[in-house]
């Protein structure tokens, strides 16, 4: 992946112990691809925890967050204080992790405003009633996955914060429905790539995927993102835990290169 890509996720203090495995994988596999970490509402304390790793910059607040997925869809006013150059933002949930390095994306992007996965469901499926109308979104939609993609600087962005704030707090997956209506809105070029391949989550390959060590496959092929949205408990400080042993075992497995990596700083 080339230096044209920033990474991008956030997080409060409640989403925090997600934040230590997917900077895990990241340190494991893309640390020279720079990232920026949105502050919804982490402490002081997990502020300096961050600070020590090189190319990871957090990104302050524009305005108050009401809420993680408020956060989420301004996060077009969060990088107007980045100083790092970038052609292509990707966006990643932060109770998601890197599996494996994904391949040069600004050139598999090139021609295009969009690369995500879509779900298998439609949006009548998903979308209640009460954001239809207000979005202008169809029943026989296709509905994209918010929680993993990469947008070209320059579309997206502020349509999705706008949609957002009509439907804040209504329905069940309600910042969800204003990215995908952001899409049909500004009728961006999607490259549709394969979820089971690029976000394996709990609607595409999350319960059927290979696991070898600390390695995640779909029919052979390293998966690149792995979800931890569905088929999981929840540990004491809020980390959500695959019942999958195997996949849990690769979720401590970036937990642990995350801590080696904040004990070395603190050494220093």
């Amino acid at each position: 992946m080339t230096s044209s890509t920033l990474i991008v996720t956030g997080a409060d203090t409640a989403h925090f112990a997600h934040l230590r495995v997917l900077i895990g994988s990241w340190a494991a596999h893309l640390r020279e691809v720079p990232l920026a970490v949105c502050d919804y509402g982490l402490t002081a304390e997990q502020r300096r925890e961050l600070a020590g790793f090189s190319g990871l910059v957090i990104l302050p607040a524009p305005e108050p967050v009401r809420h993680p997925w408020v956060g989420k869809s301004i996060v077009g006013k969060f990088l107007a204080s980045e100083r790092r150059p970038y052609a292509e933002l990707m966006w990643i949930d932060a109770d998601a992790f890197f599996a494996s390095r994904p391949p040069d994306v600004h050139a598999l992007i090139a021609g295009y405003d969009l690369m995500l996965d879509a779900h298998v469901q439609s949006v009548g499926e998903i979308t209640l009633e009460c954001n239809l109308a207000p979005l202008g979104l169809r029943r026989d939609d296709a509905y994209f996955s918010a929680g993993w993609w990469i947008a070209r600087r320059g579309c997206l962005l502020e349509t999705y914060a706008e949609l957002c704030d009509k439907v804040e707090g209504q329905g069940n997956l309600w910042e969800c429905d204003a990215f995908v209506a952001a899409i049909y809105a500004e009728r961006l070029k999607l490259r549709t790539v394969a979820g089971s391949v690029w976000h394996a989550r709990g609607k595409t390959s999350l319960h059927t995927c290979e696991v070898r060590g600390t390695e995640v496959f779909h029919a052979g092929q390293p998966v690149y993102v792995v979800h931890a949205n569905e088929g999981y408990t929840v540990r004491p400080d809020g980390r959500r835990v695959f019942r999958r042993a195997d996949l849990a075992a690769v979720q401590d497995h970036y937990e642990v290169i995350y801590g080696l990596q904040v004990a070395a700083h603190q050494i220093r």
